[in-house]
């Protein structure tokens, strides 16, 4: 085994469980990172996929033991982390959705649309985003929303109206912060 005596990854090889409790630290705090917030529903299993990664990494000896370990699970967490959000974005904004179209045959403009309802769908609660689904991706009429959720017309309009409003705050407070950012 390559790896130093009293390395962590020797010792996870070993099983040792102080070094399993490290990294499990390590992961986390990579994947409760602001930009993976979306994925916290997939967090169990995404630590066990970036386990199981890390443990094969050293198991073929791809880690290099003159590299911070700690900075390599944590880059093997955002990379499993970024691959289960791009799937969780194509699942829900696919490219084929009419709404999603814009008016201009610009592709930069399309692409642009697309983003942004993606971000706002990130944004929004989860009730929010069937919500808005189901209205603006599936075309439903208020009266067909109400019926399949049970409830009145008036309540779905105003339920819709409450998450377009709060999906436009959260997506100004976003851009905002962005702006502080790049003035930094």
């Amino acid at each position: 085994m390559p790896y130093p005596e009293h390395s962590i990854a020797r010792r996870l090889l070993e099983n040792d469980p102080k070094a399993l409790s490290e990294l499990f630290r390590w992961i986390s705090i990579a994947l409760t990172s602001p930009r993976f917030w979306s994925l916290r529903r997939e967090w169990p299993d995404l630590v066990q996929e970036v386990l199981a990664r890390v443990v094969e990494s050293l198991q073929k000896e791809r880690f290099d033991v003159n590299r911070d370990f700690r900075a390599y699970v944590q880059g093997i967490a955002r990379h499993v982390s970024h691959q289960a959000l791009t799937r969780q974005i194509a699942s829900r904004a696919p490219e084929d959705v009419p709404i999603l179209e814009s008016r201009s045959t610009d592709p930069e403009a399309s692409a642009i649309s697309r983003q942004l309802v993606r971000r706002v769908l990130d944004l929004a609660s989860e009730d929010c985003r069937d919500l808005i689904r189901v209205y603006f991706y599936e075309a439903r009429s208020y009266e067909e929303i109400a019926a399949s959720y049970h409830l009145a017309v008036g309540t779905i309009k105003s339920r819709l109206f409450r998450c377009l409003e709060s999906a436009h705050e959260a997506l100004r407070v976003s851009v905002l912060r962005n702006r502080a950012k790049e003035k930094v």
